[in-house]
């Protein structure tokens, strides 16, 4: 029964960061030139401690929606399952292993710098995943990947932190 409503939150959650990304975040990159994915907060908030199997859907599901809105043909669910997969893999690397004994651990319990860490780490894994997948899909050849992928993870970590202060001030 747990896990059926925590699924039912989980897709909720997913489509009001769908709904933010599509309708708000996408029309800021014709004024920016860089891309703005609020839809990244779901992997690095979900509960690590879960079901893996439903948080890998849950990540892929969020990618596909966000592809399907976009007409970008699978980079988002690519890029987004595999920030998931590799999500706690740099929980261990940041926070070492005391996270994996204790049931009730929360990405807001991490010091600030690991945090950050943490969320730049995750952000650029997703956003180079993104960019590459984007250029060989054979959109027009970029020479500056590095560059676009370091400042959208820039902005994005930005939004991420933006909204860890206020779950902060929430608590």
């Amino acid at each position: 029964m747990k896990l059926i409503k925590s699924f039912i939150i989980s897709v909720f959650y997913i489509f009001f960061l769908c709904l933010i990304q599509i309708s708000i975040l996408n029309s800021l990159f014709l004024f920016l030139g860089y891309y703005f994915y609020i839809y990244v907060i779901f992997i690095l908030v979900y509960p690590y401690n879960e079901n893996r199997f439903a948080f890998l859907f849950l990540s892929f599901l969020i990618g596909c929606i966000i592809d399907y809105c976009m007409n970008s043909g699978g980079i988002h669910a690519f890029s987004s399952t595999l920030s998931a997969f590799l999500r706690l893999k740099f929980l261990q690397f940041f926070d070492g292993k005391n996270f994996i004994n204790r049931n009730d651990f929360s990405i807001y319990e991490l010091p600030f710098l690991r945090k950050i860490l943490y969320i730049f780490s995750l952000v650029v894994t997703h956003h180079f995943s993104l960019i590459i997948l984007e250029v060989l899909k054979g959109a027009i050849f970029n020479k500056i990947i590095l560059f676009r992928t370091i400042f959208s993870s820039i902005f994005t970590t930005v939004l991420c932190i933006i909204y860890f202060f206020f779950r902060k001030i929430k608590h």
